[in-house]
């Protein structure tokens, strides 16, 4: 699979993480499917007053607003535009999932989360500017993957 960040989707993320400093913080990824595995990230989620340094645990409530905002926007064109998973920063730590974080995903895609995939996506700036980040799949009834993150050019932006 294939994440494509747009940059100006990733300076928001960056602005969000500058602001946080030390805690984690986090949210949900939404995007579109432009092709077999491949999806272009549009929007995403933020949530910045939750979050320790070491743990992050988003608000269901506040993203599910954003996501109903999403869907609203892209038409409700679920087969192409849709929640695509989560992210959270880990900014005093590598950004390799924990084991919480693989069990969180697993338990999205194998129990009651109603998804068949979902990505999680883990970044961190490094002094202030250096971008750094993973992305894993978690398919139903399979070991987790790794997914290749690209970035590309600007794409409009989803929120207003």
């Amino acid at each position: 699979m294939q994440l494509q960040f747009p940059s100006n989707v990733l300076s928001r993320m960056r602005r969000h993480l500058l602001k946080a400093g030390s805690r984690e913080i986090g949210g949900m990824l939404m995007g579109e499917e432009v092709g077999d595995q491949q999806f272009r990230i549009l929007d995403f989620s933020a949530d910045t007053n939750s979050g320790t340094k070491a743990s992050f645990v988003r608000n269901a409530d506040h993203h599910d607003e954003a996501l109903s905002a999403f869907f609203e926007t892209t038409g409700a064109e679920y087969g192409r535009f849709n929640y695509l998973g989560e992210w959270h920063s880990h900014p005093s730590f590598n950004v390799a999932p924990s084991m919480q974080d693989i069990r969180a995903m697993q338990n999205l895609v194998d129990g009651s989360g109603g998804v068949d995939f979902a990505v999680l996506f883990i970044c961190r700036l490094r002094w202030f500017w250096r971008f750094e980040s993973s992305a894993h799949l978690f398919v139903r009834n399979h070991a987790p993957s790794t997914a290749e993150v690209s970035h590309v050019k600007r794409f409009p932006n989803m929120k207003v």
